[in-house]
């Protein structure tokens, strides 16, 4: 059987208790994303889920920046006529961008990946790893093999709860452990921000066989 990937929703449902995600809503309802818009306060994300969209930005199924009901209205619309799917409506947020990810390595089992994420992840690879599952003074150390470590102390003005991280950090290593069914997950991109750490994605990708 070949691979599959988890739709965003079973994926970030798989780790609500692992890491705390922003304010969202599954739905095919307008009026639904319509009142928790109005709730939450926008800017609000919107984003077509189903496990047939491999990669959602590529894809066209996510939209950033709603900023009122008009726009909200039409961009709903406009998912649902393209991906005939439910939309996920998130509260969006900002913050110092961060990458947690694992796979299962032949090798070794078990790998947790941490990084800054955006650029530093993608262009310089400022990336740490170890071999899960771990507590979070083993997290603590990931941080600081970081080259770009100093944005965690408040460089970029948001100083990062470092302990809460490191807790996150080590419960996401202990899942990894838990399920060797999964042969990838990341959680990408996490926020930190003045109030807490959250997710706003997650992906899975489940073992072949």
């Amino acid at each position: 059987m070949a691979e599959r990937v988890l739709d965003a929703w079973t994926a970030q449902n798989a780790l609500n208790d692992v890491v705390p995600f922003v304010p969202s809503l599954l739905t095919r309802d307008v009026e639904d994303a319509l009142a928790f818009a109005r709730d939450y306060g926008y800017p609000v994300v919107l984003k077509a889920v189903s496990d047939k969209i491999v990669h959602k930005t590529d894809a066209g199924a996510v939209v950033l920046n709603v900023t009122d009901d008009d726009t909200l209205l039409h961009r709903f619309y406009s998912l649902q006529r393209t991906f005939n799917a439910p939309i996920l409506i998130q509260k969006q947020i900002s913050g110092v961008e961060l990458f947690l990810g694992g796979k299962q390595d032949p090798q070794f089992g078990p790998v947790v990946l941490f990084g800054l994420g955006g650029i530093f992840v993608e262009v310089y690879k400022d990336v740490s790893a170890r071999v899960a599952p771990f507590g979070p003074e083993e997290a603590k150390s990931m941080f600081a093999d970081l080259r770009g470590r100093k944005i965690l102390e408040g460089a970029r003005g948001v100083r990062v709860d470092l302990d809460a991280l490191a807790g996150i950090v080590s419960k996401f290593s202990e899942f990894l452990a838990q399920h060797p069914e999964y042969k990838e997950v990341d959680l990408n991109p996490l926020f930190a921000t003045r109030d807490g750490i959250y997710a706003v994605d997650a992906r899975i990708v489940l073992r072949g066989s």
